[in-house]
Order: structure tokens, then sequence, then C-alpha cells
């Protein structure tokens, strides 16, 4: 029987068809498998692939171990630091905390006596992690001198010059006066008698000096080393499992929130320890923190020669906030070199618990300005309020002087919000629980204190004749065309900056006495 062409050619191309439909379900079904086994199966080699390259511009966190100046060092001199914060990789922190990391000084201009520079200049590079025995090559430059007077530009730090002090910067816009009017010259004879400061216009970095640094090259890491520190990393995961039940239900009824005088809500509450005030001393004082002084003549006066000099005031009152109804029982803070920028916190004592329990709202203070409102000189502050809560715990667990750390989660979360001055804040509404230990002798945080550098001629002979260099600087320009010039550059940087700079943001007192009053009290 013989078959019909057409029917023969139909049934060919429907079983052809069948076979690609079969085929094209079959390469469906084992890419659909395929896709399953990459989500929940991945692999060890994967996932050391996907942290094997810490990309070109993280920062991170220094500590110098040994004093920088730009009076003696030379160019070329080693730099030794340890790591507070490390770069990160896929979330995780690929060092430990007290890393060594090495650098070399590239630049130094030196004041000297001040017949060629006015300024001085320091340029540094890191390019070394010591972990363990393994040495690793990093590009890293610095990109902020935390707490300092100092601008950083393109990874060099510029020094204080003679014009910055806002008494210089009004006698350089009065300069052309007496071409006018020679009775004009009774100005600068005042203004030089009025403020008669002028900063250290050497730059001198003591032991302790925090750097934020900027990865210039990828960072390529070891499988080993990477593999090491995730394991390290899984088991100090801080949770609050370790937390006292009746710990955790005295800290979740705190307001998150301290409040002014008038009430007005301002800083966040954002740390919590446990432990003696001696507990709590110690490991400040370790960390290079400091009491600030109660508000006098005395301290206003120092406070405006800190001002007026672009110095810091290491013990600078701390204004009072109330928790609860209740004044702080502890006021800290750590500056450096500038009376602008500072960290501070205050501590409430939580008591009626078997153990001693304390909360705190610690905050980074990065400019300051005179208040028409209150009358007085303001801080502005750093808006990440969890940044600074981070480095508090930073500070106190490189000291040695810490047990544990817990995070505990509070349902109340200010979220994003002023202070009391009208700075914005943003915080996950955490808090941080320090568990503290005894520490007679802190570890890697101990911050020392005094110079161990020469960091400015030693005769005060020589000091007075390089202020009167320096005051020569003034001479030239003592005329109308530096002053025209000079005031249209202020005023195009004044409306280029008309919403104001972006904010990036050591001397140790005996605390024991103080503290040993409060817990009395």
């Amino acid at each position: 029987m013989m078959r019909d062409p057409l029917t023969t050619q139909v049934r060919f191309y429907v079983r052809r068809s069948l076979s690609r439909r079969l085929k094209g379900t079959w390469f469906r079904k084992r890419i659909f498998l395929l896709a399953l086994g990459c989500i929940f199966c991945p692999s060890s080699h994967a996932q050391d692939q996907t942290c094997s390259v810490v990309p070109v511009g993280q920062e991170f966190w220094i500590r110098l171990t040994e004093p920088v100046s730009t009076y003696s060092s030379k160019q070329g001199a080693a730099v030794q630091a340890i790591l507070i914060e490390s770069p990160r990789c896929d979330g995780l922190p690929v060092f430990s905390a007290g890393t060594a990391v090495q650098g070399r000084i590239t630049r130094v201009r030196k004041v000297g006596m001040g017949f060629w520079h006015e300024s001085s200049a320091l340029g540094m590079d890191f390019n070394e992690v010591l972990a363990g025995s393994t040495s690793l090559a990093v590009n890293a430059r610095v990109e902020e001198v935390a707490n300092g007077r100092e601008a950083v530009k393109a990874g060099v730090i510029k020094g204080v010059g003679s014009l910055a002090t806002p008494q210089q910067l009004m006698s350089t816009r009065l300069l052309h006066l007496p071409f006018w009017n020679s009775e004009a010259y009774w100005i600068f004879l005042v203004r030089r008698g009025a403020f008669p400061f002028s900063p250290e216009p050497e730059i001198y970095l003591p032991p302790g000096t925090d750097l934020r640094l900027r990865l210039m090259a990828p960072l390529e890491l070891s499988t080993d080393s990477l593999r090491a520190r995730q394991e390290e990393s899984a088991e100090n995961t801080q949770d609050d499992t370790g937390i006292d039940e009746d710990v955790r239900e005295k800290l979740l009824a705190v307001p998150s929130r301290s409040v002014t005088r008038s009430g007005r809500p301002s800083d966040v509450v954002n740390l919590a320890f446990i432990g003696s005030p001696e507990q709590i001393g110690a490991a400040f004082e370790a960390a290079g923190w400091t009491y600030g002084d109660s508000v006098s003549t005395w301290s206003v006066l120092r406070e405006m020669r800190a001002f007026s000099s672009l110095n810091s005031y290491s013990h600078l009152p701390i204004s009072r906030q109330w928790l609860g109804g209740e004044a702080p029982d502890l006021r800290l803070q750590k500056s450096f070199n500038s009376y602008q920028k500072r960290e501070h916190i205050r501590i409430w004592n939580e008591g009626a618990l078997e153990q001693e329990l304390w909360v705190g709202g610690a905050i980074r203070e990065t400019s300051a300005t005179w208040s028409i409102r209150t009358g007085r000189f303001i801080h502005h502050v750093d808006a990440d309020v969890d940044a600074e809560r981070e480095k508090v715990v930073r500070d106190l667990t490189l000291t040695g002087c810490v047990a544990n750390v817990y995070r505990l989660p509070r349902s109340e979360k200010p979220g994003r919000e002023k202070n009391a001055s009208g700075d914005a804040l943003r915080t996950d509404g955490s808090l941080a629980v320090v568990e503290l230990k005894d520490c007679e002798a802190p570890a890697m945080g101990a911050i020392p204190s005094g110079p161990t550098l020469a960091w400015r001629p030693s005769s005060k002979l020589r000091r007075f004749v390089r202020a009167q260099a320096l005051s020569i600087h003034d001479l030239w320009r003592s005329n109308v065309i530096y002053v025209s010039i000079d005031l249209g550059l202020t005023l195009i940087h004044s409306l280029r900056n008309r919403r104001g700079p972006k904010y990036e943001g050591r001397e140790n007192v005996a605390v024991t006495a103080t503290l040993s009053s409060v817990g009395a009290h």
C-alpha cells in the first residue's frame, strides 16, 4: 500500500517538532537545576573568589605608634602604626584590630625659622600590612587627621599658616587701611594686644593620632588569611544573647535621647557600660579621653584662647543634658589640636541592679560657630551617630579593658532626627553594650602622653625670632591689589559653599579620685 507523500512529510515534521520540544524541555530542566545548585549549594571556591580583592577607594583607620614631626622627621623615614578599623571585603574586616601597618614619609616642608615658608606640609604613604608572619603590600594615602586642625589635600597634610587664626584674617583684610587713613594704624596695635596668640606652624603628630586612609590600588588578599578572618568574625559575632535579662529590661526602658534644660530632644543614647566607676575611668583614660572642666570664668578665657589660636582645650566644658530627669554623672571628651573638633560622651549611672550599669550618648563635633540665640560658641556635630558609637567601642577594646561587647536592638528607633542645635542625626537605634574588666596594663590602645620627638624650636628666643619672621610676611600683602584679589577669592569661596562644608566628620588627667567620688555618690 503506497503512502501519500504529503502525509509522510507531515509526520516527519511533527516528529521533528516533538523532538525539538522534548530537547528544549530537557535543556530548561538542566538550567533550572543548575540555578538551584548555585543558590543553595555555593562552593567554597566561589566564596573565596568573591572576597579576593578589596576595591580601590575603600577607607580605613590607623593609629600612629611613633611620633611624626615636620620639624624633626626626614623624608623617606619609616612610619609605624596599627589598624584600628580594617578595610572590609563583602562586609567583613580583612585584618584584626592591632595589625601593624608601615609607611614612609614622602614629603616634608619645614617652617624652621620662618624666613622661607609660612606653613608646613607633610606627606605620608602607607605601603605594608604585617598580618602575623605575612607581609602584604598596600597602597594607601592619608585622607584625614582625626580631630585635627590640619587640612589634608591629595594625601598631603597642610599645617596651619600664620593667616589661619581669626585675628590674623581680620588684620589681613584691614592692612590696606593705612594707605587711605594713617590714623587707622592703631587698629593693628589693638588687635595684636587683644589677640597675642598664634598656633604652632609645625605639624606634630604624637603617638595615638588617628588617621583615615584611602586605598589607591586594589588590595589582593590570600585565601588562607581571609578564611581565617571569616572564621574569627563568625566566632566573635556580637549579639544580645549574652546580656542578663534584668540588664536587658533596664536598658530597653531607658529613653533613647537626652534633653536640654528647656526639654528639647538632643543627643542619641547609643552606648551602655557594665562595670565599676574605676573600670570606666581606667578604660577611657587609657584610650586618651579626659574630663571636661566645669564652666567658670577661667574656662571661658581658656576657651577664647583656644578658639583664637586654633588650638585645643583638652578639658573643654561639656554642656549638661538630662536623661530621665537626671544630669550626667560623667562627661568625657577626646580632642587633639583643634578647638572645633572633638568627641565627647555624657554618661548616666543606671543603678538599682546587682551589676553596675551605665548608659551614654557619644557624638563627634566637627565645627564651631557663634550662636546669636544662645550668646556663646556652639559646636555642630557629625550626623552619623552610629560611626561615633563604633569609634568609642574600638577605642576601649584596643586598651585591653573590655571583656565583651553586645548589640541590643531597640524597638524605639530615632531614625533621622535633629539635635537641639538643629543638626541632623541618623542612627539604627541599637545600643552597643560594653562589659568592662580590670586592666592594670592596657594593651595596644594605651596612648602615651608627652612629646617624644622635637617638634618645635626648644629655645624661647628662637621661637620669638620665628614669630617676628612670620609676621614680616604680612608686609608684601600691604597693598590694595593683594587685598582686592583676596576679597575676590573669599567671595567666590563663599558662593561655592553657601550650604556650608560637608561634615566628614593629649593631655591625660588622673581620673581615679573623681570616679571614686561618683561611685560613692
